[in-house]
Protein backbone atom coordinates (compact mmCIF):
# COMPACT_ATOMS: atom_id res chain seq x y z
CA UNK A 1 0.00 0.00 0.00
CA UNK A 2 1.27 3.48 -0.87
CA UNK A 3 2.63 5.46 2.07
CA UNK A 4 0.37 8.30 3.12
CA UNK A 5 2.08 11.68 2.93
CA UNK A 6 0.21 14.09 5.21
CA UNK A 7 2.00 17.18 3.87
CA UNK A 8 1.25 16.21 0.27
CA UNK A 9 -2.38 15.55 1.19
CA UNK A 10 -2.71 18.94 2.90
CA UNK A 11 -1.29 20.61 -0.21
CA UNK A 12 -3.71 18.58 -2.36
CA UNK A 13 -6.54 19.56 0.00
CA UNK A 14 -5.64 23.25 -0.06
CA UNK A 15 -5.55 23.30 -3.86
CA UNK A 16 -9.16 22.06 -3.81
CA UNK A 17 -10.38 24.25 -0.97
CA UNK A 18 -12.91 25.80 -3.38
CA UNK A 19 -14.76 22.45 -3.31
CA UNK A 20 -14.86 22.64 0.49
CA UNK A 21 -16.17 26.20 0.45
CA UNK A 22 -18.85 25.45 -2.15
CA UNK A 23 -20.13 22.26 -0.49
CA UNK A 24 -20.03 23.86 2.96
CA UNK A 25 -22.12 26.78 1.72
CA UNK A 26 -24.48 24.37 -0.03
CA UNK A 27 -24.83 22.45 3.23
CA UNK A 28 -25.79 25.66 5.03
CA UNK A 29 -28.25 26.62 2.27
CA UNK A 30 -29.78 23.13 2.37
CA UNK A 31 -30.28 23.37 6.13
CA UNK A 32 -31.91 26.79 5.74
CA UNK A 33 -34.26 25.54 3.02
CA UNK A 34 -35.14 22.45 5.07
CA UNK A 35 -35.77 24.45 8.23
CA UNK A 36 -37.97 27.13 6.68
CA UNK A 37 -39.56 25.39 3.70
CA UNK A 38 -39.60 21.63 4.19
CA UNK A 39 -39.54 20.73 7.87
CA UNK A 40 -42.97 20.47 9.52
CA UNK A 41 -43.01 22.27 12.86
CA UNK A 42 -44.43 20.11 15.63
CA UNK A 43 -45.38 21.29 19.13
CA UNK A 44 -45.07 19.17 22.26
CA UNK A 45 -47.66 19.22 25.05
CA UNK A 46 -46.96 17.52 28.34
CA UNK A 47 -49.13 16.56 31.27
CA UNK A 48 -48.33 14.37 34.28
CA UNK A 49 -50.25 11.83 36.34
CA UNK A 50 -49.41 10.25 39.65
CA UNK A 51 -50.65 7.03 41.23
CA UNK A 52 -51.92 7.71 44.72
CA UNK A 53 -53.23 5.71 47.74
CA UNK A 54 -56.28 3.68 46.68
CA UNK A 55 -57.47 2.89 50.19
CA UNK A 56 -60.47 4.95 51.21
CA UNK A 57 -60.29 3.79 54.84
CA UNK A 58 -56.66 4.63 55.47
CA UNK A 59 -55.35 7.99 54.33
CA UNK A 60 -51.78 7.01 55.09
CA UNK A 61 -49.82 5.60 52.12
CA UNK A 62 -48.20 2.32 53.04
CA UNK A 63 -45.29 0.50 51.42
CA UNK A 64 -47.78 -2.00 50.03
CA UNK A 65 -49.63 0.80 48.22
CA UNK A 66 -46.38 2.04 46.72
CA UNK A 67 -45.44 -1.44 45.53
CA UNK A 68 -48.87 -1.99 43.97
CA UNK A 69 -48.76 1.37 42.21
CA UNK A 70 -45.29 0.73 40.80
CA UNK A 71 -46.44 -2.58 39.41
CA UNK A 72 -49.41 -0.84 37.80
CA UNK A 73 -47.33 1.90 36.12
CA UNK A 74 -46.26 -0.20 33.10
CA UNK A 75 -49.82 -1.48 32.69
CA UNK A 76 -51.21 2.02 32.80
CA UNK A 77 -48.81 3.11 30.08
CA UNK A 78 -50.35 0.58 27.71
CA UNK A 79 -53.89 1.50 28.72
CA UNK A 80 -53.30 5.19 28.01
CA UNK A 81 -52.49 4.36 24.39
CA UNK A 82 -55.28 1.81 24.01
CA UNK A 83 -58.19 2.18 21.60
CA UNK A 84 -60.58 2.51 24.53
CA UNK A 85 -58.90 5.68 25.75
CA UNK A 86 -57.85 7.31 22.48
CA UNK A 87 -61.12 6.65 20.64
CA UNK A 88 -63.01 8.43 23.42
CA UNK A 89 -60.57 11.32 23.15
CA UNK A 90 -61.26 11.50 19.42
CA UNK A 91 -64.99 11.49 20.05
CA UNK A 92 -64.90 14.02 22.90
CA UNK A 93 -62.79 16.50 20.96
CA UNK A 94 -64.44 15.73 17.60
CA UNK A 95 -61.03 15.10 16.03
CA UNK A 96 -60.75 14.24 12.35
CA UNK A 97 -58.07 11.62 12.88
CA UNK A 98 -57.81 7.83 13.00
CA UNK A 99 -56.80 5.92 16.09
CA UNK A 100 -53.46 4.78 14.61
CA UNK A 101 -52.54 8.34 13.67
CA UNK A 102 -53.38 9.67 17.11
CA UNK A 103 -51.43 6.86 18.76
CA UNK A 104 -48.37 7.94 16.74
CA UNK A 105 -48.75 11.40 18.25
CA UNK A 106 -48.83 10.14 21.82
CA UNK A 107 -45.84 9.10 23.87
CA UNK A 108 -46.07 7.83 27.46
CA UNK A 109 -43.10 7.62 29.80
CA UNK A 110 -42.53 6.96 33.46
CA UNK A 111 -40.04 8.36 35.87
CA UNK A 112 -37.79 5.71 37.35
CA UNK A 113 -38.46 4.77 40.99
CA UNK A 114 -41.61 6.92 41.04
CA UNK A 115 -45.32 6.47 40.36
CA UNK A 116 -45.37 9.42 37.96
CA UNK A 117 -46.59 8.97 34.38
CA UNK A 118 -45.82 11.63 31.77
CA UNK A 119 -48.04 11.98 28.73
CA UNK A 120 -46.59 13.74 25.68
CA UNK A 121 -48.65 14.75 22.66
CA UNK A 122 -47.15 16.02 19.40
CA UNK A 123 -49.15 18.06 16.93
CA UNK A 124 -48.60 20.75 14.32
CA UNK A 125 -50.85 23.07 16.36
CA UNK A 126 -49.85 24.02 19.88
CA UNK A 127 -53.47 24.41 21.07
CA UNK A 128 -54.51 21.04 19.63
CA UNK A 129 -51.59 19.26 21.29
CA UNK A 130 -52.56 20.80 24.63
CA UNK A 131 -56.25 19.85 24.27
CA UNK A 132 -55.43 16.26 23.37
CA UNK A 133 -52.99 15.86 26.29
CA UNK A 134 -55.51 17.22 28.82
CA UNK A 135 -58.32 15.09 27.39
CA UNK A 136 -56.23 11.91 27.50
CA UNK A 137 -55.46 12.55 31.16
CA UNK A 138 -59.14 13.14 32.01
CA UNK A 139 -60.43 10.14 30.05
CA UNK A 140 -57.77 7.87 31.52
CA UNK A 141 -58.54 9.04 35.06
CA UNK A 142 -62.22 8.21 34.53
CA UNK A 143 -61.74 4.92 32.68
CA UNK A 144 -59.22 3.45 35.10
CA UNK A 145 -61.83 3.67 37.83
CA UNK A 146 -64.19 1.63 35.68
CA UNK A 147 -61.54 -0.92 34.71
CA UNK A 148 -60.01 -1.57 38.13
CA UNK A 149 -62.76 -0.17 40.37
CA UNK A 150 -60.14 1.94 42.14
CA UNK A 151 -59.36 5.62 42.20
CA UNK A 152 -55.59 5.80 42.37
CA UNK A 153 -54.84 8.22 39.51
CA UNK A 154 -54.52 11.96 40.00
CA UNK A 155 -53.61 14.65 37.48
CA UNK A 156 -50.58 16.58 38.72
CA UNK A 157 -50.84 19.54 36.33
CA UNK A 158 -52.54 20.69 33.17
CA UNK A 159 -50.82 20.28 29.85
CA UNK A 160 -48.33 22.89 28.78
CA UNK A 161 -46.58 23.60 25.48
CA UNK A 162 -43.43 25.47 24.60
CA UNK A 163 -43.38 28.78 22.77
CA UNK A 164 -41.56 27.25 19.82
CA UNK A 165 -41.77 23.87 18.03
CA UNK A 166 -39.90 21.16 19.88
CA UNK A 167 -38.38 19.69 16.68
CA UNK A 168 -37.01 22.94 15.20
CA UNK A 169 -33.56 23.93 16.45
CA UNK A 170 -32.49 26.60 14.00
CA UNK A 171 -28.92 27.14 15.18
CA UNK A 172 -28.22 23.43 15.64
CA UNK A 173 -29.64 22.61 12.21
CA UNK A 174 -27.60 25.35 10.57
CA UNK A 175 -24.45 24.11 12.31
CA UNK A 176 -25.28 20.53 11.34
CA UNK A 177 -25.88 21.47 7.69
CA UNK A 178 -22.64 23.45 7.53
CA UNK A 179 -20.72 20.68 9.26
CA UNK A 180 -22.22 18.05 6.98
CA UNK A 181 -21.19 20.06 3.90
CA UNK A 182 -17.67 20.42 5.27
CA UNK A 183 -17.43 16.73 6.18
CA UNK A 184 -18.77 15.56 2.80
CA UNK A 185 -16.39 17.84 0.89
CA UNK A 186 -13.42 16.71 3.00
CA UNK A 187 -14.35 13.07 2.49
CA UNK A 188 -14.74 13.69 -1.24
CA UNK A 189 -11.29 15.26 -1.46
CA UNK A 190 -9.80 12.42 0.59
CA UNK A 191 -11.33 9.89 -1.84
CA UNK A 192 -10.09 11.93 -4.80
CA UNK A 193 -6.59 11.93 -3.30
CA UNK A 194 -6.75 8.21 -2.56
CA UNK A 195 -7.80 7.31 -6.09
CA UNK A 196 -5.67 10.00 -7.76
CA UNK A 197 -2.92 8.06 -9.51
CA UNK A 198 -1.20 11.09 -11.00
CA UNK A 199 2.35 12.15 -10.27
CA UNK A 200 2.19 14.70 -7.46
CA UNK A 201 5.77 15.26 -6.32
CA UNK A 202 9.41 14.93 -7.30
CA UNK A 203 10.05 12.72 -4.29
CA UNK A 204 7.58 10.02 -5.34
CA UNK A 205 9.11 9.85 -8.83
CA UNK A 206 12.56 9.25 -7.38
CA UNK A 207 11.20 6.79 -4.81
CA UNK A 208 8.76 4.79 -6.94
CA UNK A 209 10.39 4.92 -10.36
CA UNK A 210 14.04 5.12 -9.32
CA UNK A 211 14.62 7.88 -11.87
CA UNK A 212 16.40 11.19 -11.26
CA UNK A 213 14.57 14.50 -11.51
CA UNK A 214 16.39 16.65 -14.03
CA UNK A 215 14.14 19.65 -13.49
CA UNK A 216 10.77 20.95 -12.33
CA UNK A 217 9.22 23.56 -14.59
CA UNK A 218 6.54 25.79 -13.00
CA UNK A 219 3.15 26.29 -14.54
CA UNK A 220 2.95 29.36 -16.75
CA UNK A 221 0.29 31.48 -15.02
CA UNK A 222 0.66 34.47 -17.32
CA UNK A 223 -0.99 34.78 -20.71
CA UNK A 224 1.79 34.72 -23.26
CA UNK A 225 -0.38 34.25 -26.34
CA UNK A 226 1.55 32.34 -28.98
CA UNK A 227 4.92 33.19 -27.43
CA UNK A 228 5.97 29.87 -25.93
CA UNK A 229 9.66 30.70 -25.86
CA UNK A 230 9.45 32.00 -22.30
CA UNK A 231 13.21 31.91 -21.86
CA UNK A 232 13.45 34.55 -24.60
CA UNK A 233 10.39 36.59 -23.73
CA UNK A 234 10.78 36.63 -19.95
CA UNK A 235 14.31 35.73 -18.91
CA UNK A 236 13.63 36.58 -15.26
CA UNK A 237 10.65 34.28 -14.83
CA UNK A 238 10.60 31.13 -12.73
CA UNK A 239 10.07 29.08 -15.89
CA UNK A 240 13.23 30.50 -17.46
CA UNK A 241 15.25 29.78 -14.34
CA UNK A 242 13.85 26.24 -14.20
CA UNK A 243 14.94 25.67 -17.81
CA UNK A 244 18.42 26.96 -16.99
CA UNK A 245 18.52 24.59 -14.01
CA UNK A 246 17.50 21.75 -16.33
CA UNK A 247 20.32 22.70 -18.69
CA UNK A 248 22.84 22.68 -15.83
CA UNK A 249 21.60 19.32 -14.55
CA UNK A 250 21.96 17.85 -18.04
CA UNK A 251 25.51 19.10 -18.30
CA UNK A 252 26.43 17.60 -14.94
CA UNK A 253 24.69 14.31 -15.69
CA UNK A 254 26.88 13.75 -18.73
CA UNK A 255 30.33 14.31 -17.22
CA UNK A 256 31.49 10.73 -17.78
CA UNK A 257 29.98 10.47 -21.28
CA UNK A 258 29.19 13.38 -23.55
CA UNK A 259 25.51 13.43 -24.50
CA UNK A 260 25.44 14.86 -28.00
CA UNK A 261 22.07 13.50 -29.12
CA UNK A 262 19.12 13.72 -26.73
CA UNK A 263 15.52 12.67 -27.31
CA UNK A 264 12.78 14.48 -25.39
CA UNK A 265 9.54 12.53 -25.16
CA UNK A 266 6.51 12.02 -22.89
CA UNK A 267 3.98 9.35 -21.99
CA UNK A 268 0.98 10.92 -23.71
CA UNK A 269 0.17 14.11 -25.65
CA UNK A 270 -0.45 17.34 -23.77
CA UNK A 271 2.30 17.11 -21.14
CA UNK A 272 4.26 20.08 -22.49
CA UNK A 273 7.01 18.09 -24.19
CA UNK A 274 7.48 20.48 -27.13
CA UNK A 275 7.35 23.52 -24.84
CA UNK A 276 10.14 22.13 -22.65
CA UNK A 277 12.18 21.00 -25.67
CA UNK A 278 12.11 24.35 -27.44
CA UNK A 279 13.02 26.34 -24.34
CA UNK A 280 15.77 23.86 -23.42
CA UNK A 281 17.24 24.16 -26.94
CA UNK A 282 17.31 27.96 -26.63
CA UNK A 283 18.95 27.74 -23.21
CA UNK A 284 21.65 25.37 -24.50
CA UNK A 285 22.30 27.70 -27.42
CA UNK A 286 22.56 30.67 -25.04
CA UNK A 287 25.29 28.82 -23.15
CA UNK A 288 27.45 28.85 -26.27
CA UNK A 289 26.79 25.36 -27.63
CA UNK A 290 25.99 24.90 -31.30
CA UNK A 291 22.52 23.35 -31.03
CA UNK A 292 20.22 21.71 -33.57
CA UNK A 293 16.58 21.17 -32.64
CA UNK A 294 14.95 18.42 -34.73
CA UNK A 295 11.20 17.92 -34.62
CA UNK A 296 10.94 14.14 -35.08
CA UNK A 297 7.30 14.04 -34.00
CA UNK A 298 6.41 13.84 -37.68
CA UNK A 299 2.79 13.09 -36.89
CA UNK A 300 1.85 16.16 -34.85
CA UNK A 301 5.04 18.14 -34.35
CA UNK A 302 4.66 21.76 -33.14
CA UNK A 303 8.12 23.27 -33.32
CA UNK A 304 7.35 25.25 -36.49
CA UNK A 305 4.40 26.84 -34.64
CA UNK A 306 6.54 27.65 -31.60
CA UNK A 307 9.23 29.32 -33.72
CA UNK A 308 6.74 30.90 -36.10
CA UNK A 309 8.17 29.36 -39.27
CA UNK A 310 6.54 27.57 -42.21
CA UNK A 311 6.65 23.78 -42.36
CA UNK A 312 7.18 23.39 -46.10
CA UNK A 313 9.91 20.81 -45.77
CA UNK A 314 11.49 18.95 -42.90
CA UNK A 315 12.63 15.60 -41.51
CA UNK A 316 10.05 13.45 -43.29
CA UNK A 317 10.91 15.04 -46.66
CA UNK A 318 14.63 14.61 -46.00
CA UNK A 319 14.31 10.89 -45.24
CA UNK A 320 12.97 10.37 -48.75
CA UNK A 321 16.17 11.76 -50.30
CA UNK A 322 19.92 11.11 -50.11
CA UNK A 323 20.45 12.07 -46.49
CA UNK A 324 24.22 12.28 -46.60
CA UNK A 325 24.26 14.86 -49.35
CA UNK A 326 21.32 17.20 -48.82
CA UNK A 327 20.47 17.30 -45.07
CA UNK A 328 21.93 20.80 -44.79
CA UNK A 329 19.19 22.07 -47.11
CA UNK A 330 16.60 21.13 -44.47
CA UNK A 331 18.25 22.95 -41.57
CA UNK A 332 17.20 26.52 -40.86
CA UNK A 333 19.13 29.10 -38.90
CA UNK A 334 16.93 30.60 -36.20
CA UNK A 335 17.09 34.23 -35.06
CA UNK A 336 18.78 32.97 -31.89
CA UNK A 337 22.56 32.67 -31.91
CA UNK A 338 23.86 29.07 -32.14
CA UNK A 339 20.38 27.57 -32.60
CA UNK A 340 19.44 25.71 -35.77
CA UNK A 341 16.09 24.07 -36.58
CA UNK A 342 14.78 21.14 -38.57
CA UNK A 343 10.99 20.88 -38.64
CA UNK A 344 8.88 17.77 -39.08
CA UNK A 345 7.91 18.16 -42.73
CA UNK A 346 4.83 16.61 -44.27
CA UNK A 347 3.02 13.86 -42.37
CA UNK A 348 3.79 10.51 -44.03
CA UNK A 349 1.63 7.38 -43.81
CA UNK A 350 4.48 5.40 -42.22
CA UNK A 351 6.30 7.54 -39.59
CA UNK A 352 7.71 4.59 -37.61
CA UNK A 353 9.19 2.98 -40.73
CA UNK A 354 10.85 6.25 -41.77
CA UNK A 355 12.41 6.74 -38.35
CA UNK A 356 13.56 3.11 -38.27
CA UNK A 357 15.22 3.37 -41.66
CA UNK A 358 18.95 3.21 -42.34
CA UNK A 359 18.70 6.75 -43.71
CA UNK A 360 17.57 8.04 -40.34
CA UNK A 361 20.37 6.21 -38.54
CA UNK A 362 22.93 7.79 -40.87
CA UNK A 363 21.25 11.16 -40.42
CA UNK A 364 21.56 11.03 -36.62
CA UNK A 365 25.24 10.13 -36.94
CA UNK A 366 25.87 12.97 -39.39
CA UNK A 367 24.05 15.54 -37.29
CA UNK A 368 25.94 14.56 -34.13
CA UNK A 369 29.23 15.20 -35.93
CA UNK A 370 28.25 18.66 -37.11
CA UNK A 371 26.63 20.06 -33.96
CA UNK A 372 27.60 20.20 -30.32
CA UNK A 373 24.15 19.03 -29.21
CA UNK A 374 21.21 17.68 -31.19
CA UNK A 375 17.84 17.78 -29.40
CA UNK A 376 15.09 15.61 -30.86
CA UNK A 377 11.47 16.46 -30.01
CA UNK A 378 9.87 13.00 -30.21
CA UNK A 379 6.33 11.68 -30.28
CA UNK A 380 4.68 10.43 -27.06
CA UNK A 381 5.74 6.89 -26.10
CA UNK A 382 2.51 5.11 -25.24
CA UNK A 383 0.68 3.77 -28.26
CA UNK A 384 3.39 4.75 -30.75
CA UNK A 385 6.67 3.17 -31.78
CA UNK A 386 8.22 6.42 -33.13
CA UNK A 387 10.11 7.51 -30.02
CA UNK A 388 11.04 3.95 -29.07
CA UNK A 389 12.81 3.72 -32.43
CA UNK A 390 14.50 7.11 -31.90
CA UNK A 391 15.53 6.20 -28.34
CA UNK A 392 17.84 3.48 -29.72
CA UNK A 393 19.65 6.01 -31.93
CA UNK A 394 20.42 8.75 -29.38
CA UNK A 395 22.74 9.03 -26.40
CA UNK A 396 19.99 9.70 -23.87
CA UNK A 397 16.27 10.17 -23.33
CA UNK A 398 14.45 12.78 -21.25
CA UNK A 399 10.84 12.07 -20.27
CA UNK A 400 8.56 15.07 -19.67
CA UNK A 401 5.80 14.33 -17.17
CA UNK A 402 2.78 16.51 -16.42
CA UNK A 403 2.50 17.40 -12.74
CA UNK A 404 -0.85 16.10 -11.40
CA UNK A 405 -1.66 15.09 -14.97
CA UNK A 406 0.27 11.96 -15.88
CA UNK A 407 -0.83 8.78 -14.13
CA UNK A 408 1.81 6.67 -12.44
CA UNK A 409 0.73 3.70 -14.51
CA UNK A 410 1.37 5.58 -17.75
CA UNK A 411 4.76 6.72 -16.53
CA UNK A 412 5.60 3.18 -15.44
CA UNK A 413 4.58 1.89 -18.89
CA UNK A 414 6.78 4.54 -20.53
CA UNK A 415 9.74 3.52 -18.40
CA UNK A 416 9.23 -0.18 -19.17
CA UNK A 417 8.86 0.46 -22.91
CA UNK A 418 12.10 2.43 -22.99
CA UNK A 419 13.94 -0.14 -20.87
CA UNK A 420 12.74 -2.92 -23.18
CA UNK A 421 14.68 -1.34 -26.07
CA UNK A 422 17.68 -0.59 -23.78
CA UNK A 423 17.22 3.17 -24.02
CA UNK A 424 19.33 5.35 -21.74
CA UNK A 425 16.78 7.21 -19.61
CA UNK A 426 18.59 10.28 -18.32
CA UNK A 427 15.73 11.37 -16.07
CA UNK A 428 12.37 13.08 -15.67
CA UNK A 429 11.31 16.68 -16.17
CA UNK A 430 8.25 17.47 -14.05
CA UNK A 431 6.29 20.08 -15.98
CA UNK A 432 3.63 22.60 -14.85
CA UNK A 433 4.34 22.26 -11.16
CA UNK A 434 2.56 24.32 -8.51
CA UNK A 435 5.48 26.13 -6.99
CA UNK A 436 6.59 29.51 -5.69
CA UNK A 437 9.91 29.23 -7.51
CA UNK A 438 8.70 31.64 -10.16
CA UNK A 439 8.26 34.36 -7.54
CA UNK A 440 11.63 33.60 -5.99
CA UNK A 441 13.58 33.56 -9.23
CA UNK A 442 11.81 36.65 -10.52
CA UNK A 443 12.86 38.56 -7.44
CA UNK A 444 16.41 37.17 -7.62
CA UNK A 445 17.03 38.42 -11.16
CA UNK A 446 15.49 41.85 -10.76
Amino acid sequence: MEEFNILEFLKYYWNRVVIVIILTILGLIASILYTYNIQVAVYEAKTSLVLVNNSQENTTITQTDITINKNLVSTYREIIQSRRILNKVITNLDLDIAYEDLKDQVKVSTKEDTEIINIFVYNEKSSTAKKIANEIAKVFETEITTIYNIENVSIIDEATTGDSPYNVHVLKQFVFGTGAGFAISSLLIALMYYFDDTVKSEEEIEKEFKLPILGAVPKNKEKMGDKELIIMNDAKSGISEAIRTLRTNLQFSSIDKQMKTILVTSSVPGEGKSFVTSNLAVSLANSGSRVLLVDCDIRKGRQHHIFGSPNKKGLSNLLLEDVGQVYRNYIFKSNIDNLYLMFKGVTPPNPSELLNSEKNKKLVESLSKNFDIVIFDGAPINGLADSLVMSTLVDGVIVVTGYKQTSKKLLEDTKKNLENVNANIMGIVLNRTDTNKSKYYGHYYE
